[in-house]
């Protein structure tokens, strides 16, 4: 009978082609268990059914319909040769009924409610309450409710123990490319960028959570740092105080190891950020980033000497400016300590040979 478990479902919001963290992860949770192989059915907002009206918006009531929509039709497809549903975000509350044998298991990638504390300032009272109580207490708890459970780094398990009282596992995320090492003198030409001056990066976003006034006062702070600001969506209305500016929209993801092998430097400022694939990505390509405490920051950045670069407060400018000081007065030591104690640290958590050992060990698939 297990001979015959070949099939793995994935219960999730969204279609994983979707730009946003939690799916590139599913996208890569998807590869390797069809490496492996599994087949793969995924069932998310556009394939599961009602999508008219599934798709009109983003209320309270949607979302609870949303889970019980997807919950429907995994059921339906339910047979004897599943051998995992694996669900992600606000939609794994449905009680499925599973064949005997038949692994259920839950990723947190994060909590609304630490996310709406941090938010606060961002949102209404209501949107404050509703992901407080409605999105975590309700959905999001019940969602990992009697499943194993597994979190992305140990900020969230942390949450999820306090909020829910739920046991994990920290298994991190997985490297989305291999990471071999780039000349900087070369990805700078290619950029346009001058060979011999500093140069900073910031990959992210205009999203509040990523405390992009942060980057914009650096950049003023900095006059002689050039910058690549390559932001996924909106760019910005007001004009960045400094004509030394690279800045990017949406840029293909082949680009990604070109921008960071260029800089002396990254910044990730966020306010909340329960993991953060831009600081393992800077790091194995041997660039150190300057970061606020976040998932994947405080798992790499938190030993010394490394932990110099990992700023408590996310608002301390002046914090954020020593520390990039630090590394531009002595660029190849930080980045020989980076190569030397960060690097390798990445490939541990991240290789996907040695994150899929972690699961199937876990999970006994």
């Amino acid at each position: 009978m297990q001979q015959l478990r070949t099939e793995v479902f994935i219960l999730t919001t969204e279609p994983p082609e979707t730009l946003g963290g939690m799916e590139t992860f599913i996208r890569e949770q998807i590869r390797g268990f069809e490496q492996r192989g599994y087949a793969v059915r995924t069932f998310h907002r556009r394939n599961s059914g009602r999508d008219a009206f599934l798709n009109q918006g983003r209320g309270p009531l949607i979302e609870a319909l949303l889970g019980w929509v997807i919950g429907r039709a995994a059921q339906r497809a339910m047979h004897e040769g599943v051998a995992a549903v694996i669900s992600h975000g606000l939609v794994g509350w449905y009680p499925l009924r599973v064949p005997s044998g038949c692994k259920q298991i839950h990723f947190y990638h994060g909590t609304y409610r630490a996310y709406a504390e941090v938010m606060r300032s961002h949102i209404s009272l209501l949107g404050y309450w509703k992901m407080k109580w409605w999105d975590t207490m309700l959905l999001t708890r019940l969602s990992g409710r009697g499943k194993l459970i597994f979190c992305n780094s140990g900020q969230v398990a942390a949450e999820v123990e306090r909020f829910f009282g739920y046991q994990s596992r920290v298994v991190s995320l997985i490297a989305t490319q291999q990471s071999a090492l780039l000349d900087r003198a070369e990805c700078r030409r290619a950029l346009g960028l001058p060979v011999d001056a500093p140069v900073g990066a910031f990959v992210g976003s205009l999203h509040p959570m990523k405390n992009f006034p942060m980057v914009r006062a650096l950049i003023q702070a900095l006059p002689e740092v050039h910058w690549i600001i390559a932001l996924r969506g909106d760019l910005p209305k007001e004009p960045l105080p400094s004509s030394k500016v690279l800045l990017l929209r949406d840029v293909p993801s082949a680009m990604i190891p070109q921008i960071f092998s260029a800089a002396d430097f990254s910044l990730c400022p966020s306010a909340y950020e329960p993991f953060g694939y831009v600081v393992p990505e800077a790091l194995s390509y041997g660039t150190p980033v300057i970061a606020a405490p976040g998932g994947a920051s405080s798992l790499f950045l938190s030993d010394p000497p490394l932990d110099r670069l990992l700023v408590p407060d996310p608002n301390d400018t002046e914090g954020f400016l020593a520390a990039v000081r630090e590394v531009l007065a002595r660029p190849a030591f930080y980045r020989q300590l980076v190569l030397e104690h960060a690097r390798p640290r990445v490939e541990q958590w991240m290789s996907p040979e040695n994150w899929w050992l972690r699961f199937f060990e876990v999970t006994g698939l």
